[in-house]
């Protein structure tokens, strides 16, 4: 056999022996020996090139799956289950891939995915993650204050709360230029265009070059490029730098022009968002904003958007203008006391599913119910110890519908804050406790929702606070989901179904 052409992934890279029938895919090939047995080669991202042993007449390479007609005349498909194959036709799962079945779905949508595996690039979710922190500003957007300043708003609080999301699983390690490298050209020159991509990879590889003469790439995991946060705000994840120490991943914090400027502004809630990018993890919001529009509000009522873990998974209910669960106190720095009303609450320790994604969650710590009937005790999801963290129902080769227990512990228990005059506050974290119910679809993207709250019938409205206490059920496809106890460390949930 001889193969030529496009080669990136191996796939033209013909094993030796005799073969009887061949098959070119995408990124990866198949062929029958004489003997009748199935071999591949090339990409494997999805176990498309792990063929099943027996006996083959027949093969065909697809993009992330390929299949087989077998000796017998029963079909074998080995890779991504995209849709529901033939009656009779058997899935043969990779033994290096994960198995639908024990709710590690896979996730065809790289570089982020809703489901298993990772991407092969990301940078380590466990062990030690080291940063390279490097910051850029600009000839008509010049940076007034030190790096040392800068660091402090965003890199101590990252680092921590990174750290505490993983269970002390993951080292971030960030480890800044202390000083503000000039780029060539002005913010407008890079992003005005509207060709983002383009922007980030003439900035990335700038601030490289700049970097070059002071740090080793190569001694690192990631390259986090800051803009002076008294210009811009915001960031976005996802791209290589090419450095004279070889290619680096790469991710920005205050990538965009906000308005009002001049104040300096905390981003390491920003940044830990970004770096989860990195890590693998998409954005749970809607990228088109319609997706989630509100009508007006009732008279007497507000719209309360309730925001759940790092990477935006929100719902929206209506709530009474001046309902106690959103209200906050003021302390000011001479004495008074007054308080005010949140309709943005968000409940900050990270799901369990992306916990579950990133390896944070030992399997014994996750029950994946497959029968129709199943009781299980969860513990809090901040705080899990050696419990189960969460429980899922597989619905199809890429959906699941998981449960998680959430108290006012750690990052549930509000985010304190102080305003520049110094008042300070704590905004509100999660409303209720209870157990949070939501669905997974892996074959979905980054900004298409591939998780929703249950409840929320696709526009992103619930009835309420979209946790569910003592007694209390939802019903999402088929399956009902209730409490049944509380006993102040661990929720007793019963499943049910399907109805």
């Amino acid at each position: 056999m001889v193969c030529w052409g496009d080669n990136e992934y191996g796939q033209s890279d013909a094993p030796d022996g005799n073969f009887s029938k061949v098959a070119a895919g995408d990124a990866n090939s198949c062929a029958i020996t004489t003997d009748d047995t199935v071999v591949c080669w090339g990409s494997n991202w999805w176990g498309q090139s792990d063929a099943p042993a027996g006996s083959f007449k027949d093969v065909a390479s697809g993009q992330w799956y390929s299949c087989g007609l077998r000796s017998d005349d029963t079909i074998s498909c080995w890779g991504v289950e995209i849709i529901a194959m033939p009656e009779g036709a058997e899935h043969a799962i990779s033994p290096k891939l994960p198995d639908p079945s024990n709710c590690r779905p896979y996730g065809p949508y790289a570089p982020v995915t809703a489901g298993f595996p990772l991407p092969a690039e990301s940078p380590p979710s466990t062990g030690t993650l080291s940063v390279v922190v490097l910051f850029v500003d600009f000839p008509d957007k010049r940076a007034r204050h030190s790096t040392h300043d800068e660091v402090a708003r965003g890199l101590p609080y990252a680092e921590r709360y990174m750290e505490s999301l993983s269970y002390g699983q993951l080292d971030v390690q960030f480890r800044p230029l202390h000083r503000w490298l000039r780029a060539s050209k002005t913010h407008d020159d890079y992003f005005s265009d509207g060709a983002l991509g383009a922007a980030i990879r003439t900035i990335d590889d700038e601030a490289a070059r700049l970097a070059d003469q002071f740090i080793d790439f190569s001694d690192h995991d990631l390259m986090m490029v800051v803009m002076p946060s008294t210009h811009f705000g915001g960031g976005n994840a996802l791209g290589t730098a090419h450095s004279e120490d070889g290619p680096i991943a790469t991710t920005r914090v205050n990538t965009f022009p906000r308005d009002p400027s001049g104040t300096q502004q905390d981003w390491g809630a920003v940044a830990a968002h970004e770096i989860f990018h990195n890590l693998g993890l998409l954005d749970l919001y809607p990228s088109e904003s319609s997706a989630h529009e509100t009508p007006k509000a009732p008279f007497g009522q507000e719209w309360v958007t309730a925001e759940f873990g790092t990477m935006g998974l929100k719902a929206y209910f209506l709530a009474p203008e001046r309902d106690q669960r959103l209200a906050h106190e003021w302390r000011q720095p001479f004495g008074g006391r007054s308080t005010a009303y949140r309709y943005h609450v968000h409940a900050r320790e990270m799901l369990s599913w992306s916990r579950w994604q990133l390896g944070w969650l030992d399997p014994a710590q996750v029950s994946c119910i497959t029968e129709s009937q199943a009781t299980v005790d969860l513990r809090p999801l901040a705080e899990p110890a050696g419990g189960t963290a969460m429980a899922a129902i597989p619905l199809s080769g890429n959906e699941l519908i998981v449960i998680e227990s959430r108290r006012r512990i750690n990052h549930d228990a509000g985010v304190p804050y102080e305003a520049p005059d110094g008042s300070q506050t704590t905004w509100p974290g999660l409303l209720e406790e209870g157990v949070l119910v939501y669905t997974v679809d892996a074959g979905v993207g980054s900004g298409d929702l591939p998780m929703k709250v249950a409840g929320d019938t696709g526009n992103g409205q619930v009835s309420d606070f979209p946790v569910l206490g003592r007694g209390e059920s939802v019903t999402v496809r088929g399956f009902t989901i209730t409490v049944v106890s509380d006993a102040g460390d661990i929720h007793t949930v019963q499943i049910s179904g399907p109805n």
